[in-house]
C-alpha cells in the first residue's frame, strides 16, 4: 500500500494590493552607531567642563575687553613717543654730525696755521742760549712781571735741554719769589710745584696772586727729580715792576 504525502499549503497568502503596513525596527548597527555618538559626545562634554579653559561670563568677557583696549591704547601711546624720540635724535645726530663737520674744518684751519708757528718755534728754540754751567737741563730765559696796582704776577719760562736729541726729561718745576711788604718786613713765597714733561724744550706760562702789599723783588725757578727729592738745576731771574 503506498501513502502520499502532499505538500503543505498556506492557507491564506496576502493580495498584492493589501495596504496594512509591516511592523519595521532600527537596525542593531544604526542603535550602536546612535549610542557611541551620544556617549562620545556626553564624554567630550564632561572632559570640556572639568578639564577644558573655562568659560568667561559676561562680566569677565567686558572687563578682559576693556583691559585689552586699555593696552592697545597704551601701545600705542608708547609708539608715539618711541616715533617722537626716534625723531630727537635723528635730529640730534644730524646735529652732531654737521657740528662734527664744522670742528673739523676748524682743526684743519687751525693746524695749517699752527704748523708754520711751530716751525718757528723750533728755530727760535734752537736759538735760545743755555749755559751749560747748570747741567744738561736747565732755564734758558724767563720774564717776571709784577703789576703794582694788583697782587697779579705773571710769569714767561723756557725749560731747555742742552741738546735736542736727549731723552725726555721728566720732573717738578718749583717757583718762589722774595721780596718785601709796604712796612719792610721780607718774606719769600713758594707756590706749589708743577709736574713738567719736555724734550728739547718747554715754554711755561701763568700767573699767581701775590699777598696785598708784597712787592716781588726776584724769582726762584729750581727743577727736582720726578719724586722731588733731588734738586737738578736752578736759576735765579729779577721781577720786573710795572
Amino acid at each position: 500500500m503506498v501513502i502520499r504525502v502532499q505538500t503543505k499549503r498556506a492557507i491564506f497568502k496576502p493580495a498584492p494590493y493589501d495596504t496594512r503596513r509591516r511592523s519595521r525596527r532600527l537596525p542593531n548597527w544604526l542603535i550602536l552607531l546612535l549610542l557611541g555618538i551620544l556617549a562620545g559626545g556626553s564624554g567630550m562634554l564632561i572632559l570640556q567642563t572639568s578639564y577644558g579653559p573655562k568659560h568667561l561670563t559676561s562680566t569677565e568677557a567686558q572687563k578682559l575687553t576693556e583691559e585689552l583696549n586699555s593696552a592697545t591704547l597704551e601701545r600705542q601711546r608708547l609708539q608715539m613717543k618711541v616715533e617722537e624720540q626716534t625723531r630727537l635724535l635723528e635730529g640730534a645726530q644730524a646735529a652732531s654730525e654737521k657740528l662734527n663737520g664744522e670742528l673739523k674744518e676748524e682743526l684743519a684751519k687751525t693746524l695749517a696755521l699752527v704748523s708754520p708757528l711751530k716751525e718757528q718755534l723750533n728755530l727760535f728754540a734752537q736759538s735760545l742760549p743755555y749755559d751749560p754751567r747748570f747741567g744738561p737741563v736747565g732755564f734758558s730765559t724767563a720774564n717776571f712781571i709784577q703789576n703794582k696796582t694788583t697782587t697779579q704776577l705773571t710769569y714767561l719760562l723756557w725749560l731747555l735741554q742742552e741738546k735736542p736729541d736727549r731723552p725726555e726729561f721728566k720732573g717738578l718745576l718749583e717757583l718762589s719769589f722774595e721780596g718785601v711788604y709796604n712796612d719792610g718786613r721780607t718774606e719769600t713765597i713758594t707756590l706749589a710745584r708743577t709736574q713738567v714733561t719736555f724734550g728739547h724744550y718747554l715754554h711755561v706760562t701763568g700767573q699767581t696772586d701775590l699777598p696785598a702789599g708784597f712787592i716781588a723783588r726776584r724769582a726762584n725757578a729750581r727743577l727736582f727729580d720726578p719724586d722731588g727729592k733731588r734738586q737738578v738745576t736752578w736759576r735765579v731771574f729779577p721781577v720786573v715792576i710795572k
